[in-house]
C-alpha cells in the first residue's frame, strides 16, 4: 500500500549521535555595552558555572537575565548551545541567529548556527553557515562532513562525495563519513569507489554502529530479514542511544509484515529522535495494521505536523478514518495524497472506492479510471525500457514493400 521498501530510508536525513558533541561554547569577546557590561557579565560568569556543573536550568537564567541588560554573542551563542542540548532546536537557531547578526565573521558561531539547522532538517540554510563554519580550524572536517550530509539530504550526490572526501582528506576517516561516501557513491552509479568505502570502513572501524547498520541494509536488501534483524541489534546494543538505529530495526520488521514487532523499536525511535516523522508514519500503519485506528490516526497526524508534504501519512490517515466508519473524513486526505504522490495509484483507489461507498458512483469511477490509466502508463514506460528499438529496416528489406 505504501510503496517500496525503500521509502522509509530514502526520506531519512541522516542525524548522527557524534554531533550532539560538537558544539562550541564560547569564550570570544563580549559585545556588551561598557555601560552595562559589568552587570551582564556578573550573569554571564555565573551562566558558565552552572553550565560546567551541569545545571542547566540555573545557566539558561542566568544567561536571559545578562542578556536583557546588554547583548553579547558569546552569551547567545553559548544560550544557543545549552537550547541545542536539550533539543529545543528551533529555540538554538533563533539565538544562534542573534549571536551571528552580532559577530558576523566568527566561524564557530556559523558552525554552530549551521550545525542546529541541519539537526533541524533545513539543509538549505544550513549551508552557507556551514560553509562559513569550516574556515574555523577546530572545526573544518566536522563542518565538510555536515555539508557532504546536508547535499546528501538534497539528493546532490556528487556536491556530496566532494565535500565527505574533503572531510576525508582533512584525516576526518570517520565511521559516520565513510558510511555516508558508501551511500554517496552508491546513489552517484559508482559502485567501485562505494565498495572501496565500505572496504575502508570495515578496516578501520569493526565495531562501529555503522558498520553493523551497513550490514544490516545489506542483509535486508538480500532478502534476508533475521540477519538483518541481528545485525541492527547489535549497532543499537553498540550505540542504544543513537537517532535511527530503533527505527531501522522497526522499518525491518515492517518491512517483513512483523507489524507487532516493529511497535516497540519504533517508540524507542520518536523517545529518542522526536522530530523524525518516518517513525511515526511506520507507528502509525503497523498500528493500523493491528487494527487500532485510533492510535493509528495520531501517529499519522504527528508525523505530517512534521512533515507536510508526506503523502504517505495523508494516505494512511485516510485508511484509518474509513476504518472508524467516518468516510467523509477520510475524503480531502485522500484527495492531498493524490496531489503530493501523482504517480501512486493508491490514493486514486481509495478515494473511488471511498466516494462509491457515499454514493458518490460516477466521481468515484473517475478516480478508478486514473488507477487504470497510471498502470497502463506505468506499464508502457515499462516496456520501452526493457525492449530495445527496432532495428532500422535497410533499403530493399521486405519492410519497404507492400
Amino acid at each position: 500500500m505504501f510503496g517500496s521498501a525503500g521509502d522509509g530510508k530514502n526520506r531519512r536525513t541522516k542525524i548522527l549521535s557524534v554531533l550532539a558533541g560538537l558544539l562550541f561554547f564560547g569564550s570570544f569577546p563580549t559585545t556588551a555595552a561598557p555601560s552595562s557590561g559589568e552587570a551582564a557579565e556578573a550573569h554571564f560568569q555565573r551562566a558558565a558555572k552552572y553550565a560546567q556543573q551541569g545545571k542547566l536550568d540555573e545557566a539558561e537564567q542566568e544567561y536571559r537575565l545578562g542578556l536583557k541588560i546588554s547583548p553579547s554573542a558569546e552569551a547567545y551563542n553559548n544560550l544557543g548551545a545549552i537550547y541545542f542540548k536539550r533539543r529545543r532546536l528551533s529555540e538554538a537557531v533563533a539565538v544562534f541567529e542573534r549571536a551571528h547578526r552580532l559577530s558576523p565573521d566568527n566561524s564557530e558561531i556559523s558552525f554552530n548556527l549551521g550545525l542546529t539547522l541541519y539537526q533541524s532538517g533545513d539543509l538549505e540554510r544550513a549551508i552557507p553557515h556551514l560553509r562559513a563554519g569550516a574556515a574555523s580550524p577546530a572545526h573544518s572536517a566536522d563542518a565538510h562532513y555536515l555539508l557532504g550530509a546536508s547535499y546528501f539530504g538534497l539528493k546532490q550526490w556528487q556536491r556530496s562525495i566532494s565535500e565527505l572526501e574533503f572531510a576525508r582528506r582533512q584525516g576526518a576517516a570517520r565511521a559516520e563519513v565513510l558510511f555516508l561516501l558508501v551511500r554517496a557513491y552508491r546513489n552517484a552509479g559508482k559502485p567501485k569507489e562505494s565498495l572501496d568505502a565500505a572496504a575502508q570502513l570495515l578496516r578501520s572501524h569493526p565495531d562501529s554502529p555503522l558498520v553493523h547498520e551497513m550490514l544490516g541494509e545489506a542483509r535486508d536488501v538480500a532478502s534476508q530479514p533475521r540477519e538483518a534483524e541481528d545485525e541492527f541489534k547489535a549497532a543499537i546494543a553498540a550505540s542504544p542511544q543513537a537517532p535511527q538505529l530503533h527505527f531501522l530495526l522497526g522499518y525491518t520488521y515492517w518491512r517483513w509484515k512483523h507489524y507487532r514487532e516493529a511497535i516497540a523499536p519504533l517508540e524507542e525511535e520518536i523517545r529518542i529522535n522526536p522530530n523524525f516523522a518516518p517513525a511515526y508514519f511506520y507507528l502509525g500503519d503497523s498500528t493500523l495494521k493491528e487494527g487500532k485506528p485510533e492510535q493509528a490516526l495520531d501517529y499519522f497526524r504527528k508525523a505530517l505536523r512534521l512533515d507536510a508534504s508526506y503523502g504517505e501519512a495523508c494516505l494512511g490517515m485516510g485508511e484509518a478514518y474509513v476504518k472508524l466508519g467516518q468516510p467523509q473524513d477520510a475524503l480531502p486526505l485522500f484527495r492531498q495524497a493524490a496531489q503530493l504522490m501523482p504517480a501512486r495509484v493508491e490514493p486514486h483507489h481509495w478515494l473511488g472506492r471511498t466516494l462509491i461507498r457515499l454514493g458518490r458512483s460516477e466521481e468515484g469511477q473517475k478516480e478508478l479510471a486514473e488507477v487504470e490509466r497510471i498502470n497502463s502508463a506505468a506499464e508502457q514506460q515499462a516496456t520501452r525500457i526493457l525492449i530495445p528499438a527496432a532495428v532500422p529496416a535497410q533499403v530493399g528489406d521486405s519492410a519497404h514493400h507492400p
